[in-house]
């Protein structure tokens, strides 16, 4: 290859002078320049020269001297020829071609090296194929044939949704959802996150919006506005899995939550009235449960008590019972070898039971007709605490004669023997 040489403007040319009387014979620059300003830009080709020679001192080449390579004095003009279109030495083309072709592999192989975070995956793919899938930590690929798709698979995003929708009692009802969603993790999941669906998060989006008209269109207004609005939330969440799953877009739903929930405003008053009352029924239902439980423990325990003193009754009057029975027979064969005496030692015995307890007023017979003083005032005290209850009169006094004071002294019960027929036959012979 030919040296060029370019008269007009040159900007390294030794002697001559260009726009200046002086005597200058240094290199002038283009503007007329001089003094410290008479270098030019480094020679590139004097550049390379040394970096060879470098070279070549580290491998043990001989290195030539300046006027051999075609220095500046000499007749040739570049490393690669000496002027006469002949090559220099092959072997120092072939240790410049070698030092090349390292530095070239060396950037190539450097080029390849990459780093992958822990929340994130990298998908591989060769010629625009599907290679591999590549976990956190560094990693190498070919380059130019193969290349890297980075993929976050921790990080959970929202998709809002909201419209007004029709319920199955046919009212409006202005719903909205937040649906929080991932890629997948899996290989499968993030194969199918780039590579089966254009838009995977527009899919999700008309999917959820589907799921939720469906869900609400199979409910009624009060489940939507108050009582089933987590159930809802769980349909729309398993309705838009299982969608996603159909459409292999490798998006995960974590969760779907209800938002604002309400009637359109033209009827958002008599809403507000029906919410508020159902909010009262849940009250009084739960003060009834409330009220419940405190009554029927306590009845329930009064019914053990009473069941409990019901038994306790039971078997003191079969005890009573099996005792009278028992002193009966050991009677019975007295009474039947002296049934006078017997019979009035029974009575005494009756008599001093029953007095034992009475006030008393012994009264002389053979006094005659004289009047009697009876001291009922405390006579009448201790007959009505000694009756039982309910045994006044119909003018709510006690009897004061003598045959009331009897007949409301002497009970029957209190003689264990007034029950036993043959006692009251003996008794009134």
């Amino acid at each position: 290859m030919k040296n060029l040489t370019i008269s007009p403007m040159a900007w390294n040319e030794p002697g001559g002078n260009r726009g200046n009387d002086n005597n200058n014979k240094g290199p002038q620059n283009p503007w007329g320049g001089g003094g410290n300003r008479n270098q030019g830009p480094p020679d590139l080709e004097q550049i390379l020269k040394k970096f060879i020679n470098q070279i070549k001192k580290l491998l043990n080449f001989p290195t030539k001297s300046s006027s051999g390579m075609g220095g500046a004095g000499g007749k040739g003009g570049s490393i690669f020829n000496n002027g006469d279109g002949y090559s220099q030495n092959p072997k120092d083309i072939a240790v410049i071609a070698l030092v090349i072709g390292i530095v070239v592999l060396v950037i190539f192989l450097i080029s390849g090296i990459y780093i992958i975070d822990p929340p994130e995956r990298a998908v591989i793919t060769r010629f625009g194929k599907y290679v591999r899938t590549e976990g956190p930590g560094p990693h190498w690929l070919l380059p130019l044939v193969e290349s890297k798709e980075v993929v976050n698979v921790e990080q959970v995003s929202t998709s809002d949704h909201s419209g007004l929708m029709l319920t199955r009692d046919r009212n409006i009802a202005s719903v909205a959802v937040a649906v929080q969603y991932r890629i997948g993790d899996g290989n499968d999941d993030l194969r199918a996150y780039l590579f089966n669906v254009v838009n995977p998060v527009h899919s999700l989006k008309m999917s959820a919006e589907s799921a939720l008209r469906q869900v609400v269109g199979q409910s009624t207004m009060d489940e939507v506005l108050t009582l089933k609005r987590a159930e809802i939330a769980t349909a729309i969440k398993e309705q838009l899995i299982e969608t996603l799953k159909g459409y292999h877009t490798g998006i995960e739903v974590i969760d779907v939550a209800m938002q604002a929930a309400k009637a359109p405003d033209e009827v958002r008053a008599a809403f507000d009235d029906v919410i508020k009352a159902a909010a009262d029924e849940e009250r009084l239902i739960n003060q009834a449960h409330a009220y419940e439980n405190e009554v029927l423990p306590r009845a329930r325990g009064t019914v053990e008590q009473l069941r409990n003193g019901a038994m306790g009754y039971k078997e003191e009057i079969i005890l009573i019972a099996e005792g009278n029975v028992k002193r009966f027979n050991a009677i019975l064969p007295q009474y039947k070898k002296a049934p006078k005496v017997t019979q009035t030692r029974l009575y005494l015995e009756t008599m001093e039971q029953i007095f034992s307890k009475t006030s008393k007023v012994l009264v002389d017979s053979s006094l005659g007709n004289n009047l009697i003083y009876l001291p009922f005032d405390k006579l009448i005290p201790s007959v009505t605490s000694s009756l039982p209850a309910g045994a006044e009169n119909q003018n709510g006094s006690s009897s004061g004669s003598s045959s009331g004071l009897s007949s409301s002294s002497t009970p029957a019960s209190n003689n264990p023997l007034s029950g036993i027929p043959a006692y009251q036959k003996e008794k009134n012979s």
